[in-house]
């Protein structure tokens, strides 16, 4: 079994296969710009936004929770890494139902005339982990005014790059052909309910805006992170005893283009092709970098790579939640 297993996790280097995250990015803002105009219009000319009040916030960011996820769920975004590609009038249309929401809240907190384009880009940047001047912006005594266009198109260059590298850039969705939709459905959840954070925190007079700055990776950072979740899945393939290939196949594909030098790649393999490692995880780190999320997306994934998700690894994944501090109804979801 060991020697099957050793042949068939001799893997080639990164390819035309794997996800061209500079289309995406690209493809982003050539449509983000679009969307920002038509969103704000759309708003804006709907006279119902202004009956919106205090009462309604959790009313509308399930809304568009909800409207977001089920886009997600019924898109034709077909699994795998091209499919991904193919993904980016989804990602827009989710990006445009989060800034109608941050108009919406903005309305149920009587700031209708306080808004602007810029807001609707700003939040969702900062949300990211990008610089802005919210803090600055909160407890202006003047209605805010649009800046100009070549201002707002760095912005939705700004906007577009970060949502690629705080979200899609790091995905083992790369590396895994099913995992497309599950990464689009748990991305709308997980960003929508962000920027309404965010939103809410900055509309909201009796609070003091917070700016979120995501601490900054070095690369030797991003390696220790992505070794962190090598760890992490290998710790799942073995917990119960059983060693599946369909897994093997996929960490080590995963390590093969990690980066990481070859002595520390043949470790990792090795270690996930017996049973009995379990690695001791830096969870500070994890939560540190807001990696946590993520590593527990990426052990369902990894969980449902041998068909179904048996008890043993259930009951790693929820005890790994736990000491990360993560909601178990978020891994229920999940599941």
């Amino acid at each position: 079994m060991f020697s099957k297993l050793k042949e068939i996790t001799k893997f080639k280097k990164k390819d035309k296969n794997l996800i061209d995250l500079s289309f995406i990015t690209n493809e982003l803002e050539d449509g983000l710009f679009n969307i920002l105009e038509k969103s704000f219009s759309e708003r804006k000319s709907d006279e119902f936004n202004s009956r919106f009040e205090s009462g309604n916030i959790d009313e509308i960011v399930k809304y568009y929770t909800k409207k977001n996820m089920i886009l997600a769920a019924s898109s034709s975004i077909v699994p795998g890494p091209m499919g991904i590609l193919g993904s980016v009038p989804e990602l827009l249309l989710n990006l445009g139902n989060q800034m109608k929401m941050i108009y919406d809240l903005g309305c149920a907190n009587g700031k209708e005339n306080f808004l602007c384009k810029d807001l609707l880009l700003d939040i969702p940047i900062a949300a990211f982990g990008g610089n802005t001047n919210l803090h600055l912006l909160q407890n202006s005594k003047t209605d805010l005014i649009d800046s100009p266009e070549d201002v707002l198109r760095e912005k939705v260059t700004t906007l577009g790059k970060s949502l690629v590298e705080k979200t899609l850039k790091k995905s083992i969705v790369q590396f895994v052909p099913i995992a497309g939709p599950i990464l689009m459905g748990t991305w709308a959840k997980m960003t929508t309910l962000k920027i309404s954070n965010g939103s809410i925190m900055f509309f909201r007079e009796e609070d003091q805006y917070v700016e979120h700055v995501k601490k900054q990776e070095t690369e030797e950072i991003k390696t220790k992170l992505l070794t962190e979740k090598i760890k992490g899945l290998a710790n799942l393939i073995e917990v119960n005893e059983e060693i599946n290939e369909d897994q093997i196949e996929l960490i080590g594909t995963i390590i093969e283009n990690s980066g990481l030098n070859e002595k520390e790649k043949q470790y990792y393999l090795e270690e996930s092709l017996k049973v009995g490692s379990n690695f001791k995880l830096n969870n500070e780190l994890l939560i540190d970098y807001e990696e946590d999320e993520s590593l527990i997306l990426e052990m369902v994934i990894m969980a449902k790579r041998s068909g179904q998700i048996d008890k043993f690894e259930k009951e790693y994944i929820y005890k790994t939640g736990e000491a990360l501090n993560i909601k178990k109804s978020f891994i229920d979801e999940l599941f």
